[in-house]
This record gives structure tokens, sequence and C-alpha cells, in this order.
């Protein structure tokens, strides 16, 4: 044992008594007395255990006992607080005393129409709605472009450079542009800037009208009738005089004056010479045993359907083997997207896949990352280093669509409507209406194709006009429409991809 370690042993003794000293010397109503009982909090995440900085306390009173943080690093400050907060018991007894610690709300503003900025009408989105960080972050980018290409400020790569100031000086500039500038005029003007864009490309033109459709979505949702009419909403948003035909003119939001763009088919086509088999059989061989958690990602999104975020921090509690399906729900770490959270059934196979790179009692998350998940505002994925592995891999696989991790999951979706049809594919992808799966992927049962068969035939057999008059006789007698609608009533059953076999034809 080294001298130090025996002269921090040897005053181990008096320092415990000093702290029983000072429990015992003091009374309730002096700060050294509770000096002695500040205590650190502390939590467990993956399996470790960590320390809170900040001091609190807990106060025995009037038969209950309640904790107190003192957000303070420092003793002598946390334990006058504690001290405080004691006094303030007796004088005004529990109730009164949690009252007053209670943070200060932000008042509302007030702000006419004439008055109102970008900046102060964002700020009171933030305050009165309940979107969520993340999403308040994307709508208000959407305001600021569309703001500050009315208003012709400076927009070039400077503002993205969030690290020297960049960011936030394009912000002010942008935040104190009046609110009453964004007119249904100006915006009619930005809208035609921003689709020329495509120039006289078709394919081109398409894409821009769906940018151009997000863009304008995000933005008009902050001012939805669900924000902007709280009783609490202390921003009055201006109105325009706006032509309306014969009836001269209306008063009209500038939101209400400008429309969507037609998006074209939106149905999914699944790229030349690439099925799902292959891909999952290319993966086992050549990720497998080189990348495991590039591989693990890969099973999670191409075999489960489960969109980038799920995937990043899925755990192994998600996973039930009994039923051999992968649950979707809120953690601590992840909202499932427009709340689709849900069960997805897997194969069998797939299940034994992903348990085999689990070891005995391993817990958290199913894919390990040198990086730890953070609570964040923008869009951060702990698994980064993989996923990046895994879009190098898909390029090289044939995958040249611009989002590649979410073509494996449409991909997904694909095989499973063409397998099991509509209803069962919205069931495993956990849309929230039938519609939207329709919008998306082709059912080849729903297929009609013209008979035209015998038209190109030189001879036309008795036989074709025996089975044409047999087939008019049974039309005549409702047996073919019967049959028909037998055949549309017939229950979906909701069914695995297959993985690791290609199924039967």
């Amino acid at each position: 044992m080294s001298a130090s370690e025996l002269i921090e042993q040897a005053n181990a003794p008096s320092a415990i008594a000093k702290e029983h000293e000072a429990k015992r010397s003091y009374p309730k109503t002096h700060a050294n007395y509770w000096k002695a009982r500040l205590e650190h909090r502390t939590y467990t995440r993956d399996g470790k255990r960590y320390e809170v900085p900040e001091w609190s306390v807990r106060i025995h009173f009037g038969g209950n006992r309640k904790s107190f943080d003192l957000e303070t690093g420092s003793k002598e400050e946390a334990a006058a607080k504690a001290r405080d907060i004691y006094l303030s018991l007796i004088a005004k007894g529990w109730s009164a005393t949690l009252a007053d610690l209670k943070p200060n709300a932000v008042q509302p503003i007030e702000i006419t129409a004439g008055d109102a900025t970008i900046g102060e009408f964002l700020a009171e989105v933030e305050r009165t709605s309940s979107l969520k960080p993340k999403t308040f972050r994307r709508y208000s980018q959407c305001l600021r472009r569309v703001a500050a290409h009315i208003r012709e400020v400076k927009t070039d790569e400077s503002r993205y450079d969030y690290r020297t100031g960049g960011l936030l000086a394009w912000r002010k500039q942008v935040d104190v542009i009046p609110l009453s500038a964004i007119t249904p005029a100006a915006v009619a003007d930005w809208k035609i800037h921003y689709l020329r864009r495509a120039n006289s490309d078709p394919r081109r033109k398409l894409e821009v009208n769906r940018s151009f459709n997000t863009w304008l979505r995000n933005t008009k949702s902050l001012f939805s009738s669900a924000i902007i009419n709280k009783p609490n909403f202390g921003i009055k948003v201006p109105k325009f005089k706006v032509p309306d035909g014969q009836r001269g003119e209306r008063e009209a939001y500038w939101f209400e004056t400008v429309d969507f763009e037609k998006m074209g088919s939106m149905k999914f086509q699944a790229p030349a010479g690439i099925t799902y088999e292959d891909l999952v059989m290319k993966a086992r061989k050549e990720l497998r045993a080189a990348s495991p958690e590039v591989y693990k990602l890969f099973l999670l999104c191409m075999c489960a359907g489960l969109r980038r975020g799920e995937a990043d921090v899925c755990l192994w509690s998600q996973l039930r083997p009994d039923d051999c399906s992968i649950r979707v729900e809120a953690t601590e770490f992840i909202e499932p997207k427009h709340g689709s959270g849900g069960t997805v059934y897997v194969d069998q196979a797939l299940m034994k896949e992903l348990l085999s790179f689990r070891a005995d009692g391993q817990e958290g998350f199913v894919v390990q990352s040198h990086l730890e998940w953070k609570a964040t505002t923008y869009m951060r994925y702990r698994c980064e280093p993989h996923w990046r592995t895994l879009l190098d891999w898909l390029e090289t696989n044939g995958i040249s669509a611009r989002k590649k991790v979410h073509e494996l999951r449409k991909l997904f979706g694909d095989a499973i409507v063409k397998r099991e049809g509509i209803f069962a594919g919205s069931a495993q992808l956990r849309h929230s209406t039938i519609q939207m799966t329709a919008n998306h992927y082709t059912d080849p049962r729903q297929r009609a194709a013209l008979p035209v068969d015998r038209l190109f035939s030189d001879k036309t057999s008795r036989r074709s006009f025996k089975s044409r008059r047999m087939s008019q006789e049974h039309e005549e007698n409702g047996h073919a429409n019967g049959a028909a609608q037998r055949a549309n009533t017939r229950p979906t059953r909701v069914k695995k991809l297959t993985f690791g076999k290609k199924p039967a034809q």
C-alpha cells in the first residue's frame, strides 16, 4: 500500500467524524446542517451508472418527504438553497413552497400583425405548440428560407456554418423580417422561382414539384388552425386582400392563396435486375463475417421493413422470439413516425439469424456502436459509421436511389404486397391508411389483362367458340358475378417475408 493511500485511510475516520459532528452540532436553520446532507443523484443507462453533477437534498417535514434538485455544483450554494427551502416550509407549508419553486412560465407576448417578425412568430409557435423539437426545427428552416428569398437575404454556403457563427448571423437577418412581408404576391413569385429549377426536363419537373410541395407543406404547418387559433397564441397573423373573381376581393391568409403542384405517380419501381432474395444472399456472404453490425442493420431494414431511425436504436427487448415479431414502439430513444408503432411479423429464420448475434443475457441495443445516443434537435444516428459502410455497399450492389436505406424498406413492402396483397403490405409497413400503401405500391393480383390471345391466331378452333358460348351463358345466369364477388371478399392474411429462400413458383 502506498504512502498516500495510508494517509487517506488514516484521515478517513476523522472525515466521517466531522460529518457526524456537523449533523449533530448545527440546527436545521443553519446552512452547515444541510451541507452534510447533500447528495448526487445517479441513474443507469445501458448497464452503466452515471452521477448527476448538481447537488440535491431530501427534506422531511410535516410527515412528508421530498427530494429537491438544487441546480448547482457548489456545495455552499446548494446548502444555502436547502436551508431556504426548509425555512419556507416552516413559514408557508408544502403547497406554497412547491409553488414558489416552480420555474417561471414564459410570459405570452401580444404583438399586432404589423409589428410581428419571423423570429417572434417562431418563438410564439415554440411556446404554445406541442411540436416535437426536430419537427419544429424542420418547419422553421422552411419558413426562414421562404422569408429569405422574399427579402433577398444572401443565402450561400456560409449559412450552414454553425461552428464559426455563419448560421447564427444568417438567422439574425431573417428573424427581423416582418411577418407581413410574406404576402400572397411574394409567395407566388417565390413559387415561380422555385419551379424554374426544373427547366424543360419532365422527370426533373416531377422531382422539383415534390420538393416544392414538401417545403410548402412544412411552412404551412406552422400556420395551421391548431396553432394560430389557440387562445394563448399572442401573435395575430396578417390577412391580405386578394382578387376573388366575380365577387371582387376577399381577405385571406397568404397560405390560402398558394396551391400544391402535381407530383405524378408515386408508385415504387424496383431497380432493374435487383431482388430482395439476391440482396439478402449477397449481404450474408459479404457482410455477416466482415461487418456483423452493418449486417444487422441491413436485416432490420430489408427483412423487417424498419426505418433508418428505428433500426438505429432497436433494442433486444423489442424482438419477440415466441411469435417471431419485432415490436416497434416508443422508447426513451425514439417515438415512431406519425404514431406508426405496431408489430412486424418476420420469418422464423430471420429471428434466428438476428438472435445468433446476441450474447447470453445481453440487453440494450441490437446494433453496437462506439457512439453513444444523445437527444438532439437535428438528425443524428448512433450507428453513423455502420450506416456509411452500408450505403457504400448498397451503391456497389446497384442501389442508386438517393435514400438508399429507405429503398430497402420499399423493397420489403413491394415483396409483401406482391406475395400477400395490399392489405398485408399496409399492416407490415405500419401505414396510417390503406390509401398511403396504394399510392406507393401496386398489387399485381389486381391486374386485369385484356385477353387477346385468340385475336393473334390464324385459326380459331371450335373449342374457343364453345368456351366463349359457355362463358356467355354463365354470365347471363349470374355465375360469373357471384364467383368474382366471392373472390374479392376472401380475407387477406398478414404473412411474413420469407428469409433465406425464394418463394415457390
